[in-house]
């Protein structure tokens, strides 16, 4: 419970087959408690035993249990005894051998964890990487291809190899194929002991289940195959990994995780995701700023290249900067006398609403990064990096004005009417009046006002990157979000709905759906409800709907959509092609 913000996170792990646990219960006790004693001298005895002294292997029950047994002892109550104390007769069921080989595939291209590892740019210049558990290797290779020290290892495909220390790390598809959840927590943790500045954690999600003969084994399932697969809830991978590693785990696409060693690594990255592209010229021209100086001796025409990279870094910074974020600032100083001087050549060439919208589309940014932090919890000022300590005192003052700001805009996300509103006084996107829903195609995310694009910050925090699903719909009355994700939908006319991941804000909580190939995948149709005006295809679109509407199909009865298979049934029994023109005879 965060009591600055009132959000409360609640975690159940009554259906968990390894719970975290309690030790040193006497702690939480006050002094003169009758039980205090007894359960101080369990805690001596674990402590002679050594069993306290690997804190990573002990937070979880089956891990705690294993240490237990490990060293030869069990529990009688609340006294740590020898195994030799133990009842006898005790039967252990013969665990079914698991072929976890099998699931290594040979990859004909990157990975999708390692993937979006590059396209964030979260494996940077010079940066080692190690891939644990890499299977036949494919990911090693392909990033050695790039230019970085990479390895990996494998216990069956590259047992020969050993582990090695890394800037990023890379547990791929590894803890859903284990099917001991104790394991799990070592491997994990044993990964982020190998890991310098970055881990990237990624399994299968609930949802994605796509085997047709399995069986029910443990908290996952037996494939045909005789592999092990399990399948987590998005909030339970993520607890996973913050309850092991101690840290917050920020999901960058379904059932990937990035888990930063330094706090403000972590809080660099949120904030990047908030901060939109700044098209200077584009702005001033809309703002009828935009001039061409030719005045005698205009440093701009003999240090064109050095301003627009200034300019750029001024404009992405909303402010001037300092040494350590452009390294050449000296150059700048030189050509113009000063930075002031600098500044002031770029608001008489683009005027100076210019460099006002663009530090209030800075602003905004902050706000939304400070906002959707508060979903989870307060984040201590000195947790932030240099760059964000110097953008919020800029920007805010203080850290405490900008954590008020961004509290009211948080409070202001969660009123529906205020988020209608919002939703009605934009030219874009579509307003499903029956339902409540607002949809818009991601190419729009960034024009959104702040309240709309915290409320789709917070659920990026419990799912990924919203960037990466097609269309995004906000639930106006319900506290949901939903992501959906289609099959060639630049390209297609109909395009076929693969993936939907709905977001509950107030629950905390994530649902997958995905869908396979065949008749049955649900079509969208009048795709330019959800584009720009002037989104380049826009005309293509109007032209196909109203093909579309000369069929008989309206935007009020094509509801949640059509089936692949009965919408090719009715083409062909009108003697339609996918364009619906009129097939030649």
């Amino acid at each position: 419970m965060d009591l600055v913000t009132g959000k409360v996170r609640r975690d159940d792990y009554t259906g968990r087959a390894n719970p975290p646990i309690l030790h040193r219960k006497e702690t939480f006790l006050p002094p003169d408690d009758p039980r205090r004693e007894k359960f101080a001298r369990l805690t001596r005895q674990e402590e002679a035993a050594g069993l306290l002294d690997e804190t990573s292997r002990i937070g979880f029950r089956l891990n705690w249990e294993k240490v237990v047994t490990e060293a030869g002892f069990g529990f009688r109550g609340h006294r740590l005894v020898s195994l030799q104390e133990a009842p006898a007769g005790t039967r252990v069921a013969k665990p079914k051998v698991i072929q976890r080989h099998k699931t290594a595939i040979v990859r004909r291209e990157i990975s999708k964890p390692v993937k979006t590892l590059l396209e964030l740019n979260q494996l940077r210049r010079g940066e080692s990487f190690f891939d644990y558990g890499c299977g036949y290797g494919g990911d090693v290779e392909a990033v050695s291809r790039l230019g970085h020290e990479a390895c990996g290892w494998d216990p069956v495909h590259a047992s020969e190899s050993s582990k090695q220390r890394a800037d990023v790390v890379n547990l791929g598809f590894v803890l859903n194929v284990i099917e001991d959840p104790a394991e799990r927590v070592d491997v994990l943790a044993d990964a982020w002991r190998h890991s310098q500045r970055l881990l990237v954690v990624s399994t299968l999600i609930s949802g994605q289940e796509a085997y047709d003969d399995i069986r029910t084994y443990g908290d996952g399932v037996i494939t045909s195959r005789d592999t092990f697969q399990k399948f987590f809830e998005p909030a339970e991978i993520q607890a996973l990994i913050e309850d092991t590693l101690h840290i917050d785990a920020v999901p960058v696409a379904l059932g990937i995780y990035f888990a930063f060693r330094d706090p403000a690594d972590y809080h660099d990255f949120i904030a990047s995701r908030s901060r939109r592209f700044i098209d200077w010229e584009s702005i001033s021209r809309r703002l009828g700023l935009l001039k061409a100086l030719r005045a005698k001796g205009d440093p701009y025409e003999t240090h064109r290249e050095l301003l627009d990279s200034f300019w750029e870094n001024v404009l992405e910074l909303g402010r001037l900067p300092r040494e350590d974020e452009f390294d050449q600032l000296a150059d700048v100083r030189k050509a113009c006398g000063s930075l002031p001087k600098a500044l002031q050549l770029f608001i008489d060439r683009f005027g100076e609403p210019t460099f006002e919208a663009a530090r209030q589309r800075r602003k905004e940014d902050l706000m939304v990064f400070v906002a959707a932090s508060q979903l989870r919890r307060k984040i201590p000022f000195n947790h932030l990096s240099a760059r964000l300590q110097r953008d919020l005192r800029s920007f805010f003052g203080s850290y405490s004005n900008a954590e008020e700001q961004a509290r009211e805009l948080m409070f202001a996300a969660g009123d529906p009417d205020e988020l209608e509103l919002a939703v009605r006084s934009l030219d874009f996107g579509w307003i499903d009046e029956n339902e409540g829903h607002f949809t818009i195609h991601r190419s729009l995310l960034d024009e959104l006002p702040a309240i709309l694009r915290v409320y789709i910050e917070c659920g990026a925090r419990l799912y990924g990157d919203p960037r990466a699903a097609d269309l995004t719909k906000i639930h106006l009355h319900s506290g949901k979000l939903t992501f959906t994700y289609y099959e060639s939908f630049e390209a297609e006319n109909f395009p076929e709905l693969t993936l939907r991941i709905k977001v509950d804000l107030r629950k905390l909580f994530t649902t997958v759906f995905e869908y396979s190939p065949g008749p049955e995948r649900q079509l969208l149709f009048f795709k330019e409800r959800f584009v720009a005006t002037n989104h380049p295809d826009r005309r293509r679109m109007e032209i196909v709907s109203q093909r579309l509407r000369a069929m008989g199909v309206t935007e009020a009865n094509v509801g949640h959509g059509i089936g692949k298979g009965e919408f090719e049934a009715a083409l062909a029994r009108a003697g339609l092609t996918k364009d619906l023109r009129k097939k030649a005879t």
